[in-house]
């Protein structure tokens, strides 16, 4: 009442006043808030469709961005915004990528097929597959496309649709990458493995995180890759294996991306926020979506970020100019020499975490991990065992002339918990009186 007393005998002048600093002071607020949101990355634009968004691909030389949607749609975009065409692939496209030029546009879908596309949308050919196609990846110039499936494959085509090779996991492949030029290609897979093939399909090396690889990205220098799971970290690697730096965001992670020279790495993270970390794994951008964001894709150059969310947008975001890093000069690694086995064998390859474990092949003693076996071709026990560790055992096929990749994560034993001290105190001493309490009564 006296409040409602002291405004109602202030001028005019005082009141208006008062209303000025309160729109002022909603305004700064607004303003402050605006900009921490941004945070360095600026909204170029955004496509709304009535469907989650799941993936998205901007091209290596940054004119062209292709997305695919739950509604089963592939659409193609200008860089600055303008739709070309969509078309309808069948099935829910979990992944996309496109070429320089927008040559080729290649689409994986819950389904299972593969589907290629020209660069005014029009079907040059189609692959399917006894699994989901959980995502593509495409060289530059259109000439390879990775295709990455819950049929437990790492498939490599050329552009024409012939099969180049494919590598047998022991889950399925959730995510693929291929380096510009076709020299490297990274899958990952439900089982924790990061598996790195150079262009004849060899196995060039493997490493485990801690958690389901949702997705990899080569930088298209193709002298750095990244991957990131529901770890809720992300990984980035030198063609060595070694890695080199660890990226911890807020939630796990679904999608990665990287420019040029590892400039900028991107995370497309499930609790809604698509971020972005400069080469000393320090956060230039993140923004906001009313949903989970599935897809990311970076410029070669990072100038540019596009990010495919469930809540159904397709956002392209502008980014700073990154200061490039001083050029990674790898070590030098002689080139595998091409081997061909025998008729009626394949390879066993068999890791564990930890490593060094003892490698049992129908209860015969092969090795110790990690380890590639040259084994006949059929069904085999597998046992692996380590100390301190429960041994995990298996059955696994080996396929005629292919690879199998088996690592196990191997669960410690548990350690009995001693009685403490004071207990056994305790029980001795009352042992020691019933004794005498016996004793005395004999007597």
């Amino acid at each position: 009442m006296g409040a409602n007393n002291v405004a109602a005998g202030w001028p005019q002048s005082g009141r208006t006043a008062l209303l000025l600093c309160a729109i002022l002071g909603v305004a700064f607020i607004s303003c402050v808030s605006a900009a921490g949101a941004s945070q360095g990355a600026e909204l170029e634009w955004q496509y709304t469709a009535g469907t989650n968004f799941y993936d998205c691909d901007i091209s290596q030389d940054g004119m062209y961005v292709a997305t695919g949607t739950y509604n089963s749609q592939v659409m193609l975009f200008t860089i600055e915004g303008e739709r070309l065409w969509g078309r309808d692939a069948g099935s829910p496209v979990w992944g996309v990528a496109v070429s320089s030029g927008a040559e080729y546009v290649a689409a994986g879908t819950e389904k299972g097929d593969l589907c290629v596309y020209d660069g005014t949308g029009i079907l040059l050919w189609s692959e399917s597959f006894g699994g989901t196609v959980n995502d593509v990846a495409i060289t530059a110039d259109g000439s390879r496309i990775a295709v990455a499936c819950s049929d437990g494959y790492l498939y490599l085509f050329d552009d024409a649709g012939n099969e180049v090779w494919k590598f047998r996991t022991s889950g399925w492949v959730l995510s693929t990458s291929i380096s510009e030029d076709g020299s490297y290609v990274v899958a990952g897979t439900r089982d924790f493995v990061i598996n790195v093939f150079d262009s004849n399909g060899e196995r060039l090396w493997y490493q485990k995180i801690d958690g389901q690889v949702f997705g990899v990205d080569i930088s298209p220098d193709g002298e750095s890759l990244i991957a990131g799971g529901n770890d809720a970290y992300a990984y980035v690697y030198d063609f060595n294996g070694n890695q080199i730096k660890k990226i911890a965001p807020s939630s796990k992670v679904n999608d990665v991306s990287a420019a040029r020279m590892g400039a900028y790495y991107a995370l497309a993270q499930n609790d809604n926020i698509a971020s972005v970390y400069d080469n000393n794994v320090m956060a230039i951008a993140k923004r906001a979506a009313s949903s989970a964001v599935n897809g990311v894709s970076l410029s070669g150059d990072g100038t540019r970020l596009a990010a495919a969310s469930s809540d159904g947008n397709l956002y392209v975001y502008s980014l700073p100019a990154p200061v490039m890093p001083t050029p990674y000069v790898p070590t030098a690694t002689p080139e595998p020499e091409p081997t061909s086995l025998p008729a009626g064998v394949g390879i066993l390859s068999v890791g564990s975490a930890p490593a060094g474990a003892t490698v049992y092949v129908d209860n015969q003693m092969e090795g110790i991990t990690p380890v590639d076996l040259t084994i006949a071709a059929g069904s085999h026990t597998l046992l692996v065992r380590l100390d301190g560790y429960a041994d995990w055992q298996s059955s696994v096929t080996v396929i005629e002339g292919e690879t199998v990749a088996i690592a196990p994560d191997l669960s410690p034993l548990a350690t009995p918990t001693p009685a403490p001290v004071c207990m056994m105190g305790i029980i001795l001493a009352l042992g020691i009186v019933g004794f005498a309490m016996c004793h005395r009564k004999k007597n």
